[in-house]
Protein backbone atom coordinates (compact mmCIF):
# COMPACT_ATOMS: atom_id res chain seq x y z
CA UNK A 1 0.00 0.00 0.00
CA UNK A 2 1.28 3.49 -0.79
CA UNK A 3 2.38 5.94 1.91
CA UNK A 4 -0.45 8.27 0.83
CA UNK A 5 -3.05 5.52 1.41
CA UNK A 6 -1.42 4.68 4.74
CA UNK A 7 -1.84 8.25 5.92
CA UNK A 8 -5.50 8.30 4.82
CA UNK A 9 -6.43 5.51 7.25
CA UNK A 10 -8.18 6.57 10.42
CA UNK A 11 -8.35 4.79 13.76
CA UNK A 12 -11.43 5.18 15.93
CA UNK A 13 -11.09 4.86 19.70
CA UNK A 14 -13.69 5.79 22.31
CA UNK A 15 -15.75 7.75 19.82
CA UNK A 16 -12.88 9.82 18.39
CA UNK A 17 -11.14 9.39 15.04
CA UNK A 18 -7.40 9.82 14.58
CA UNK A 19 -4.92 9.58 11.76
CA UNK A 20 -2.31 6.92 12.44
CA UNK A 21 0.34 9.49 13.31
CA UNK A 22 -2.03 11.40 15.62
CA UNK A 23 -3.14 8.15 17.25
CA UNK A 24 0.45 7.15 18.04
CA UNK A 25 1.30 10.62 19.32
CA UNK A 26 -1.82 10.75 21.51
CA UNK A 27 -1.58 7.28 23.05
CA UNK A 28 2.14 6.46 22.83
CA UNK A 29 2.70 6.32 26.60
CA UNK A 30 -0.72 5.02 27.63
CA UNK A 31 -0.87 1.63 29.35
CA UNK A 32 -4.58 1.04 28.71
CA UNK A 33 -5.04 -2.21 26.82
CA UNK A 34 -4.81 -2.81 23.91
CA UNK A 35 -3.11 0.49 23.01
CA UNK A 36 0.55 -0.52 23.68
CA UNK A 37 0.29 -3.64 21.51
CA UNK A 38 -1.50 -1.77 18.70
CA UNK A 39 1.12 0.99 18.62
CA UNK A 40 4.00 -1.48 18.89
CA UNK A 41 2.76 -3.37 15.84
CA UNK A 42 2.20 -0.23 13.76
CA UNK A 43 5.66 1.12 14.63
CA UNK A 44 7.23 -2.27 13.89
CA UNK A 45 5.44 -2.32 10.53
CA UNK A 46 6.76 1.15 9.68
CA UNK A 47 10.31 0.24 10.74
CA UNK A 48 13.08 -1.16 8.52
CA UNK A 49 12.81 -4.58 10.14
CA UNK A 50 11.78 -7.32 7.72
CA UNK A 51 10.25 -9.54 10.44
CA UNK A 52 8.05 -9.64 13.50
CA UNK A 53 8.39 -12.16 16.33
CA UNK A 54 5.23 -13.91 17.46
CA UNK A 55 4.57 -16.37 20.29
CA UNK A 56 2.48 -19.44 19.44
CA UNK A 57 -0.62 -20.00 21.58
CA UNK A 58 0.56 -23.12 23.43
CA UNK A 59 -2.79 -24.91 23.10
CA UNK A 60 -1.21 -28.09 21.67
CA UNK A 61 2.35 -27.79 22.92
CA UNK A 62 4.93 -25.58 24.54
CA UNK A 63 4.60 -21.95 23.38
CA UNK A 64 7.48 -20.87 21.16
CA UNK A 65 8.59 -17.74 19.37
CA UNK A 66 8.06 -17.78 15.61
CA UNK A 67 9.76 -15.34 13.24
CA UNK A 68 7.32 -14.08 10.59
CA UNK A 69 8.36 -11.94 7.64
CA UNK A 70 6.37 -8.88 6.67
CA UNK A 71 6.01 -10.33 3.18
CA UNK A 72 4.22 -13.35 4.72
CA UNK A 73 1.89 -11.05 6.64
CA UNK A 74 1.16 -9.08 3.49
CA UNK A 75 0.42 -12.23 1.46
CA UNK A 76 -1.92 -13.50 4.17
CA UNK A 77 -3.73 -10.18 4.50
CA UNK A 78 -4.26 -9.82 0.74
CA UNK A 79 -5.54 -13.41 0.45
CA UNK A 80 -8.12 -12.83 3.20
CA UNK A 81 -9.27 -9.44 1.92
CA UNK A 82 -9.64 -10.76 -1.64
CA UNK A 83 -11.54 -13.86 -0.51
CA UNK A 84 -13.97 -11.90 1.66
CA UNK A 85 -14.39 -8.94 -0.67
CA UNK A 86 -13.17 -6.41 1.91
CA UNK A 87 -12.03 -3.22 0.16
CA UNK A 88 -10.16 0.01 0.83
CA UNK A 89 -12.25 2.39 2.93
CA UNK A 90 -14.19 -0.40 4.68
CA UNK A 91 -14.28 -0.36 8.49
CA UNK A 92 -12.93 -3.24 10.59
CA UNK A 93 -13.33 -3.77 14.34
CA UNK A 94 -10.37 -4.82 16.47
CA UNK A 95 -11.62 -6.57 19.60
CA UNK A 96 -9.25 -9.54 19.91
CA UNK A 97 -5.90 -9.31 21.64
CA UNK A 98 -3.26 -7.79 19.31
CA UNK A 99 -0.53 -9.52 21.28
CA UNK A 100 -1.55 -12.65 19.36
CA UNK A 101 -1.48 -13.28 15.64
CA UNK A 102 -5.25 -12.93 15.11
CA UNK A 103 -5.26 -9.41 16.54
CA UNK A 104 -2.07 -8.40 14.76
CA UNK A 105 -3.52 -9.54 11.45
CA UNK A 106 -6.61 -7.35 11.86
CA UNK A 107 -4.28 -4.36 12.15
CA UNK A 108 -2.15 -5.62 9.24
CA UNK A 109 -5.22 -6.06 7.00
CA UNK A 110 -6.20 -2.47 7.73
CA UNK A 111 -2.74 -1.13 6.91
CA UNK A 112 -2.28 -3.28 3.79
CA UNK A 113 -5.84 -3.03 2.50
CA UNK A 114 -6.48 0.62 3.31
CA UNK A 115 -9.17 -0.17 5.88
CA UNK A 116 -10.21 2.11 8.70
CA UNK A 117 -10.19 0.43 12.08
CA UNK A 118 -12.26 0.86 15.22
CA UNK A 119 -10.75 -0.37 18.49
CA UNK A 120 -13.23 -2.04 20.83
CA UNK A 121 -12.88 -3.62 24.26
CA UNK A 122 -10.76 -6.78 24.46
CA UNK A 123 -13.03 -8.86 26.68
CA UNK A 124 -15.58 -11.68 26.72
CA UNK A 125 -18.38 -9.57 25.20
CA UNK A 126 -16.70 -6.71 23.34
CA UNK A 127 -19.99 -5.34 21.96
CA UNK A 128 -21.81 -5.12 25.31
CA UNK A 129 -20.91 -1.48 25.97
CA UNK A 130 -19.56 -0.71 22.49
CA UNK A 131 -21.25 2.06 20.52
CA UNK A 132 -20.75 1.86 16.77
CA UNK A 133 -20.67 5.30 15.14
CA UNK A 134 -20.30 3.89 11.62
CA UNK A 135 -21.33 0.70 9.83
CA UNK A 136 -18.72 -1.97 10.52
CA UNK A 137 -17.86 -4.09 7.48
CA UNK A 138 -15.49 -6.67 8.95
CA UNK A 139 -15.47 -8.41 12.33
CA UNK A 140 -13.11 -10.97 13.88
CA UNK A 141 -13.90 -12.78 17.13
CA UNK A 142 -12.97 -15.89 19.04
CA UNK A 143 -16.01 -18.22 19.28
CA UNK A 144 -16.41 -17.59 23.02
CA UNK A 145 -16.80 -13.86 22.40
CA UNK A 146 -19.30 -14.35 19.60
CA UNK A 147 -21.48 -16.72 21.61
CA UNK A 148 -21.60 -14.28 24.51
CA UNK A 149 -22.60 -11.47 22.16
CA UNK A 150 -25.45 -13.55 20.71
CA UNK A 151 -26.63 -14.59 24.19
CA UNK A 152 -26.15 -11.34 26.10
CA UNK A 153 -26.44 -8.55 23.49
CA UNK A 154 -29.22 -9.36 21.02
CA UNK A 155 -29.49 -5.63 20.32
CA UNK A 156 -26.11 -5.91 18.53
CA UNK A 157 -27.24 -8.60 16.07
CA UNK A 158 -28.37 -5.99 13.53
CA UNK A 159 -24.90 -4.41 13.66
CA UNK A 160 -23.33 -7.80 13.04
CA UNK A 161 -25.76 -8.79 10.30
CA UNK A 162 -25.16 -5.59 8.32
CA UNK A 163 -21.45 -6.41 7.93
CA UNK A 164 -19.76 -7.98 4.89
CA UNK A 165 -18.00 -10.76 6.80
CA UNK A 166 -17.37 -12.14 10.28
CA UNK A 167 -14.52 -14.56 10.95
CA UNK A 168 -14.23 -16.77 14.03
CA UNK A 169 -10.83 -18.18 14.96
CA UNK A 170 -8.64 -19.38 17.77
CA UNK A 171 -10.83 -22.38 18.66
CA UNK A 172 -13.35 -24.68 16.95
CA UNK A 173 -16.92 -23.44 16.55
CA UNK A 174 -19.23 -25.68 18.60
CA UNK A 175 -22.36 -27.24 17.14
CA UNK A 176 -24.45 -25.21 19.57
CA UNK A 177 -22.88 -21.92 18.44
CA UNK A 178 -23.20 -22.86 14.77
CA UNK A 179 -26.95 -23.38 15.23
CA UNK A 180 -27.33 -19.99 16.92
CA UNK A 181 -25.48 -18.34 14.05
CA UNK A 182 -27.70 -20.01 11.43
CA UNK A 183 -30.84 -18.88 13.26
CA UNK A 184 -29.86 -15.29 14.01
CA UNK A 185 -27.65 -14.06 11.17
CA UNK A 186 -29.24 -14.09 7.74
CA UNK A 187 -27.25 -11.53 5.73
CA UNK A 188 -23.65 -11.35 6.97
CA UNK A 189 -21.47 -14.29 6.07
CA UNK A 190 -19.94 -15.91 9.16
CA UNK A 191 -16.87 -18.08 8.70
CA UNK A 192 -14.95 -20.51 10.85
CA UNK A 193 -11.23 -20.25 10.18
CA UNK A 194 -8.48 -22.83 9.91
CA UNK A 195 -4.91 -21.80 10.56
CA UNK A 196 -2.15 -21.33 13.09
CA UNK A 197 0.61 -18.90 13.97
CA UNK A 198 2.94 -20.66 11.52
CA UNK A 199 0.49 -19.90 8.67
CA UNK A 200 0.11 -16.26 9.77
CA UNK A 201 -3.51 -16.80 10.92
CA UNK A 202 -5.87 -18.69 8.62
CA UNK A 203 -5.36 -20.40 5.26
CA UNK A 204 -8.93 -21.71 4.87
CA UNK A 205 -12.48 -20.60 5.68
CA UNK A 206 -15.73 -22.51 6.23
CA UNK A 207 -19.07 -20.76 5.84
CA UNK A 208 -21.15 -21.44 8.96
CA UNK A 209 -24.55 -19.92 8.14
CA UNK A 210 -25.18 -22.06 5.09
CA UNK A 211 -28.06 -24.38 4.20
CA UNK A 212 -25.64 -27.18 3.33
CA UNK A 213 -22.67 -28.92 4.90
CA UNK A 214 -19.68 -26.77 4.05
CA UNK A 215 -16.00 -27.71 3.86
CA UNK A 216 -13.00 -25.56 4.65
CA UNK A 217 -12.00 -23.84 1.43
CA UNK A 218 -8.50 -22.55 0.70
CA UNK A 219 -7.74 -18.88 0.38
CA UNK A 220 -6.42 -17.64 -2.94
CA UNK A 221 -3.25 -19.39 -4.24
CA UNK A 222 -3.22 -22.04 -1.45
CA UNK A 223 -3.30 -25.81 -2.07
CA UNK A 224 -3.60 -28.87 0.18
CA UNK A 225 -2.69 -32.55 0.26
CA UNK A 226 -2.37 -35.19 3.00
CA UNK A 227 0.48 -37.30 4.29
CA UNK A 228 0.48 -41.01 5.19
CA UNK A 229 -1.37 -40.22 8.45
CA UNK A 230 -4.10 -38.36 6.55
CA UNK A 231 -2.81 -35.17 8.15
CA UNK A 232 -3.14 -31.94 6.21
CA UNK A 233 -0.15 -30.68 4.22
CA UNK A 234 -0.34 -26.99 3.31
CA UNK A 235 1.27 -25.52 0.19
CA UNK A 236 1.33 -21.78 0.80
CA UNK A 237 4.97 -20.70 0.51
CA UNK A 238 4.19 -16.96 0.30
CA UNK A 239 2.31 -17.16 3.61
CA UNK A 240 4.06 -19.94 5.55
CA UNK A 241 7.60 -19.25 4.33
CA UNK A 242 7.97 -22.99 3.63
CA UNK A 243 7.49 -25.02 0.45
CA UNK A 244 5.12 -27.25 2.40
CA UNK A 245 3.89 -27.25 5.99
CA UNK A 246 2.97 -30.62 7.52
CA UNK A 247 0.35 -30.37 10.25
CA UNK A 248 -1.02 -32.75 12.89
CA UNK A 249 -4.60 -32.14 11.77
CA UNK A 250 -6.39 -35.20 10.41
CA UNK A 251 -8.67 -34.26 7.51
CA UNK A 252 -10.94 -35.69 4.86
CA UNK A 253 -9.43 -34.14 1.74
CA UNK A 254 -12.12 -33.41 -0.85
CA UNK A 255 -9.94 -31.64 -3.41
CA UNK A 256 -6.63 -29.73 -3.47
CA UNK A 257 -8.54 -26.71 -2.14
CA UNK A 258 -11.17 -28.25 0.17
CA UNK A 259 -11.22 -30.46 3.25
CA UNK A 260 -13.29 -31.49 6.25
CA UNK A 261 -11.38 -31.21 9.53
CA UNK A 262 -11.63 -34.37 11.66
CA UNK A 263 -9.34 -33.70 14.62
CA UNK A 264 -5.81 -33.57 15.95
CA UNK A 265 -3.58 -36.58 15.24
CA UNK A 266 -1.91 -36.12 18.62
CA UNK A 267 -5.31 -36.27 20.38
CA UNK A 268 -6.32 -39.60 18.78
CA UNK A 269 -7.40 -42.26 21.29
CA UNK A 270 -6.53 -45.88 20.41
CA UNK A 271 -9.14 -47.85 22.34
CA UNK A 272 -9.00 -51.59 21.76
CA UNK A 273 -7.59 -51.04 18.29
CA UNK A 274 -10.26 -48.50 17.33
CA UNK A 275 -8.90 -45.04 16.60
CA UNK A 276 -11.21 -42.39 18.03
CA UNK A 277 -10.96 -38.68 17.25
CA UNK A 278 -12.11 -36.76 20.35
CA UNK A 279 -13.33 -33.85 18.22
CA UNK A 280 -15.79 -36.14 16.40
CA UNK A 281 -17.05 -37.51 19.71
CA UNK A 282 -17.44 -33.95 20.99
CA UNK A 283 -19.64 -33.11 18.01
CA UNK A 284 -21.95 -36.06 18.80
CA UNK A 285 -22.04 -35.30 22.52
CA UNK A 286 -22.79 -31.60 21.91
CA UNK A 287 -25.90 -32.46 19.92
CA UNK A 288 -27.20 -34.77 22.66
CA UNK A 289 -26.48 -32.37 25.51
CA UNK A 290 -28.14 -29.51 23.63
CA UNK A 291 -31.34 -31.57 23.37
CA UNK A 292 -31.37 -31.79 27.18
CA UNK A 293 -30.44 -28.11 27.73
CA UNK A 294 -27.03 -28.96 29.17
CA UNK A 295 -24.67 -26.19 28.10
CA UNK A 296 -21.52 -26.87 30.17
CA UNK A 297 -18.26 -26.77 28.26
CA UNK A 298 -16.60 -30.19 27.89
CA UNK A 299 -14.07 -32.16 25.89
CA UNK A 300 -13.14 -35.80 25.32
CA UNK A 301 -9.75 -37.29 26.15
CA UNK A 302 -7.94 -40.60 26.57
CA UNK A 303 -6.56 -42.29 29.68
CA UNK A 304 -4.38 -45.42 29.97
CA UNK A 305 -6.48 -48.58 30.29
CA UNK A 306 -5.20 -52.08 31.11
CA UNK A 307 -7.61 -53.86 28.77
CA UNK A 308 -8.13 -51.34 25.96
CA UNK A 309 -4.78 -49.59 25.94
CA UNK A 310 -6.65 -46.29 26.20
CA UNK A 311 -10.18 -45.47 27.30
CA UNK A 312 -12.41 -42.65 26.09
CA UNK A 313 -13.42 -40.20 28.81
CA UNK A 314 -15.21 -36.87 29.12
CA UNK A 315 -14.33 -33.87 31.27
CA UNK A 316 -17.04 -31.28 32.01
CA UNK A 317 -16.63 -27.74 33.30
CA UNK A 318 -18.75 -26.80 36.31
CA UNK A 319 -21.47 -28.71 38.13
CA UNK A 320 -23.58 -31.34 36.44
CA UNK A 321 -25.32 -34.64 37.16
CA UNK A 322 -22.49 -36.89 35.96
CA UNK A 323 -24.50 -40.09 36.29
CA UNK A 324 -27.38 -38.64 34.28
CA UNK A 325 -25.04 -37.45 31.52
CA UNK A 326 -23.15 -40.75 31.40
CA UNK A 327 -26.38 -42.76 31.12
CA UNK A 328 -27.69 -40.40 28.44
CA UNK A 329 -24.56 -40.86 26.34
CA UNK A 330 -24.42 -44.64 26.78
CA UNK A 331 -28.07 -44.94 25.73
CA UNK A 332 -27.64 -42.86 22.59
CA UNK A 333 -24.10 -43.53 21.33
CA UNK A 334 -22.33 -46.63 20.04
CA UNK A 335 -20.35 -48.49 22.68
CA UNK A 336 -16.97 -47.17 21.53
CA UNK A 337 -18.33 -43.60 21.24
CA UNK A 338 -19.64 -43.43 24.80
CA UNK A 339 -17.15 -42.32 27.49
CA UNK A 340 -16.03 -44.81 30.12
CA UNK A 341 -15.99 -42.14 32.82
CA UNK A 342 -16.99 -38.52 33.27
CA UNK A 343 -14.78 -36.14 35.21
CA UNK A 344 -15.48 -32.59 36.27
CA UNK A 345 -13.38 -29.53 36.91
CA UNK A 346 -14.56 -26.23 38.37
CA UNK A 347 -12.96 -24.17 35.60
CA UNK A 348 -11.09 -25.11 32.45
CA UNK A 349 -7.50 -23.89 32.32
CA UNK A 350 -6.94 -21.66 29.30
CA UNK A 351 -3.92 -20.38 27.46
CA UNK A 352 -3.17 -16.67 27.46
CA UNK A 353 -4.96 -16.40 24.09
CA UNK A 354 -8.15 -17.95 25.48
CA UNK A 355 -7.89 -21.50 24.13
CA UNK A 356 -8.59 -24.47 26.38
CA UNK A 357 -5.33 -26.03 27.58
CA UNK A 358 -6.45 -29.65 27.50
CA UNK A 359 -3.36 -31.16 29.11
CA UNK A 360 -3.33 -28.78 32.09
CA UNK A 361 -7.08 -29.13 32.56
CA UNK A 362 -6.84 -32.94 32.58
CA UNK A 363 -4.15 -32.76 35.22
CA UNK A 364 -6.52 -30.80 37.46
CA UNK A 365 -9.65 -32.94 36.99
CA UNK A 366 -11.58 -34.07 40.00
CA UNK A 367 -11.69 -37.79 40.78
CA UNK A 368 -15.15 -39.25 40.18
Amino acid sequence: MSETSFMNIWIEFQGNKFTISDFIQRFKNKVQEPLPAVIEFIENWQSNSLYISQQTSGSTGTPKAVKISKSQIEASAIATLNTLGIKSGDLALLCINPEYIGGKMMIARAIIGGLNISIGPINGNPLHDFEAYDKIDFFSFVPYQFERILDESPDKIQLLDSSKAIILGGAPVSENLAEKIKLRLKNAKVYSTYGMTETVSHVALKLINSDKIEAFKALDKIKFSVDERNCLVIFAPEISGQDKLITNDVVDLISPTEFHWLGRYDFVINSGGIKIHPEIIEHMVAELLADFNIDNRFFAFGLPDEKLGESLNLIIEGKCDKEKVLNLLKENLKAYHAPKRIYTVAKFIETASGKINRMKTIENKETV
